[in-house]
Order: structure tokens, then sequence, then C-alpha cells
């Protein structure tokens, strides 16, 4: 990469304004001197291809050439393009983007320079066309607006939540309105219901009748059940053995038949 180092002198050419055909050969005589690698010539001309963009410019930035004893900044020079008709202040950028164009640009001739105030200028009137466009979509949306307010004249105000006759009749000629919401309600709670339901053996038939399912007991509600009180039974615990080493865990006082042994045996 130190082949480069013939091409840095043209960084101090950030506006060039010379004509193309010296820009040209003096890039070829930077070649013939330098006799860049393969990656330099990929690299030198990605930044050359990269330069056809330029940033954007603040509206205080002065211009190149003053159009006018009082027009010197993008501002002024904005305000002067403007249709005096018009009231584009609401719609002024904050910045103004300016055309793109290449370092070695050929749009002025081969021997001619570059016209850098032709370019200010077409980058000037782009920024108001802009303007003027916002302005008119603005002009046409209020337009419709004012348009719909005096077709429809009064404003009436309805109420959706109580139904009108109108509402009435239109939705018996519609039939039932299907009601998502109720129907994903209705479905949850079913599935609840089948999951939390009491569910019967395989092998016993469901009842038939009311009066299967319900006893003699619950055909009268008014005779309360006797209530029986049962002892609890009482499980037989197993002894736990106390001889049992520091490496040994019995899981007997927990419910489970199992002593777990962590000792660790080197015999096979």
């Amino acid at each position: 990469m130190w082949c480069t180092r013939w091409f840095l002198p043209l960084l101090l050419l950030p506006l060039p304004t010379a004509p193309p055909y010296f820009l040209v050969l003096f890039l070829f005589t930077l070649a013939l001197h330098g006799r860049p690698c393969f990656y330099c010539v990929i690299l030198l001309g990605a930044l050359f291809l990269s330069s056809c963009y330029w940033q954007s410019f603040p509206l205080d930035a002065p211009l190149s050439v003053p159009w006018a004893d009082d027009i010197t900044t993008f501002y002024e020079a904005l305000n002067a393009t403007i249709s005096p008709g018009l009231d584009l202040h609401e719609f002024r950028p904050p910045i103004i983007r300016v055309a793109d164009r290449c370092w070695c640009d050929f749009a002025s001739g081969v021997f001619e320079p570059y016209d850098v105030q032709r370019w200010e200028r077409d980058s000037v009137e782009r920024a108001v066309a802009e303007m003027e466009r916002q302005w008119k979509a603005r002009f046409e949306r209020d337009a419709e607006v004012d348009v719909g307010a005096k077709t429809n004249g009064t404003v009436v105000e309805v109420d959706l939540g109580t139904p009108t006759p109108s509402t009435l009749d239109e939705q018996q000629d519609r039939g039932p309105v299907a009601q998502p919401d109720s129907g994903v309600g209705k479905e949850t709670l079913s599935i609840l219901r089948s999951l939390f339901s009491k569910r019967y053996p395989k092998d016993e038939p469901l009842p038939t009748s009311s009066s299967s399912v319900f006893g003699p007991s619950d055909a009268c509600p008014s005779s309360p059940a006797p209530h029986v009180e049962t002892e609890p039974s009482h499980v037989p615990t197993l002894p736990v053995q106390s001889s049992l080493s520091p490496w040994q865990v019995d899981m007997r006082s927990l419910g489970f038949d199992v002593i777990l042994d962590f000792r660790w045996s080197r015999r096979a």
C-alpha cells in the first residue's frame, strides 16, 4: 500500500474546478510514477466512485460565488428563489442537500472548468421545488377536508351503544353477527371445564337419567346427611437405622425406601 503515497495530493482538492482533461492527465502521470499494484488500483477506484456523493450544507454556509451583493449564503439564495406569493417558511429545511457530482465531472466539457455556481444554483432550485411540493400536498389535503365538511353540512353525533331502528332492521336483514371474542371465550371455558370436570371410570357406564345421578339422599335436600367422624389411620413408620456412615443418606424418613451411598470404592 506504500505506492498510494503519490496520490495523497488528491486529498488537497476537495472541490476541484480544473478541467477534466487536466485531472485525467494528472492521474495518468501519477499512475506512471507510482505504479500502483492491483489492490491499490481497486482502492483508488473505490475512492473515486465514493467521491460522487456530497454531504449536505447548512443554510448559513457561504456560496462559492455570490449571486448578488445581498445574496451570499444558501439561506439568502433560497429566499430569493422562492416565489413572493408563497409562504414556505414552515417547510424550509435546516440543511440543503446539494446535487451529486463526481470528482472528475465531464458535464461541462472536457476542456472547460467545472461550473460550481451552476451546481449550487441547481441545488437551491431543487430544494425550492421540494418545498413547493410539500406546500401543494398540504394545500390539497386542507382543501379536501373543507370540501368534505361543506358536503356533510351539520355533523350528527351517533351513539354506537344505543341501536337505532334503521340499524336494527339492517342487523335483521344481515342475520346474526359473528362475535369472535365471545366465541373464543366460550371455547376457553369449555376447555377448562373439560380439564377440571369429574371423569368417570372407563368400566363404569355413564348415567342415563337424573335418578341414577342423584341418590335418595340428594332427592330430599331438606334432610341433612349424618356426619360421621372417622379416626385418622396411623401409618406405621419403618425404624430408621442410626448406624450409617457420613457418606450414606437414609431416604426412608421421607417416604422412600432407599439409602443413597456416596462412597467411592476402587474395587471392580
